[in-house]
């Protein structure tokens, strides 16, 4: 259990595997890959946040050295949310799409489809027993061991006007929880440097680290920023918000990305840049 830190360190990759036809001949093509998202305690709410990056890329293999063909990006996926029945706020690592086991037809839907789901949940109980309710819902449209096929990530919440986080990963079915004291916070980019203590300058600092990783990682992190805040009485407001949010299906966003790029605040990397797999 996650208990009186003042930092939580995080390591997060995540990549989704999407088949397409596209001109060039290319088979595979992967969307996703790096995230950032960071989650702050101030002294009157929490604040959590992230990138809407995603890339599109094929695999290349060049003198046995793996690398990522990137050919496109887009700024329009949203990774942070709040979940209504359960008064949690939630930040994915990546992107997903998954099949609703509950429709029938064989359509993959990205997380905001299955957000709203949530949101018609009952879910009460003790905040470990909200987290446990999300967690156990994204295992049952996740594949263990799976590494197209799974979410992982950071809830937080309130509990008797005490703030908690949670971190979860259902590739291998981890789930730890704990207290999130003022001025602790989650930063996946594993940047240590504490934040400043008034709120303000929280999400002046929160906005920079975000926007100078964008400028170190461009194909992998980058606008729109989006920040939301989570009040002890319930309530939550997204302090930034992107106008450019897709939550059509992944067929959908394949399409776009072939023939309306414009539609998915998205461009063409030509040429296309060569990128080093980090394992």
């Amino acid at each position: 259990m996650i208990k009186n830190h003042f930092l939580i360190e995080l390591y997060f990759l995540s990549t989704l595997f999407i088949s397409s036809c596209t001109n060039n001949n290319i088979n595979k093509i992967h969307l996703a890959k790096m995230t950032y998202i960071i989650t702050v305690r101030t002294p009157n709410s929490i604040l959590m946040s992230s990138d809407t990056r995603l890339n599109y890329f094929n695999d290349v293999e060049l003198d046995g050295v793996r690398y990522q063909r990137v050919t496109a990006i887009a700024d329009c996926i949203r990774k942070t949310f709040y979940i209504t029945s359960a008064q949690v706020g939630i930040n994915f690592l990546g992107i997903g799409y998954f099949e609703d086991k509950e429709l029938s037809n064989t359509n993959k839907y990205p997380l905001s489809h299955f957000i709203q789901k949530l949101n018609s949940h009952k879910i009460d109980g003790s905040i470990k027993d909200k987290f446990q309710h999300i967690f156990k819902y994204f295992v049952s449209i996740s594949e263990s061991h799976n590494t197209g096929q799974y979410v992982k990530g950071v809830m937080t919440g309130y509990n008797r006007g005490v703030s908690y986080v949670c971190t979860f990963n259902t590739y291998d079915n981890t789930f730890d929880y704990g207290e999130l004291p003022i001025g602790s916070f989650v930063d996946s980019e594993n940047n240590k440097n504490l934040f400043p203590k008034d709120r303000q300058n929280i999400i002046n600092e929160v906005d920079k680290r975000i926007k100078q990783k964008s400028i170190e990682k461009p194909y992998y992190i980058g606008d729109d920023i989006e920040i939301m805040e989570l009040l002890p009485n319930g309530t939550f407001i997204y302090i930034q918000e992107s106008k450019h949010i897709f939550n059509g299906t992944h067929q959908e966003l394949v399409n776009n990305f072939n023939t309306d790029i414009d539609k998915i605040n998205g461009r063409i990397i030509n040429p296309p840049v060569l990128q080093k797999y980090d394992f």
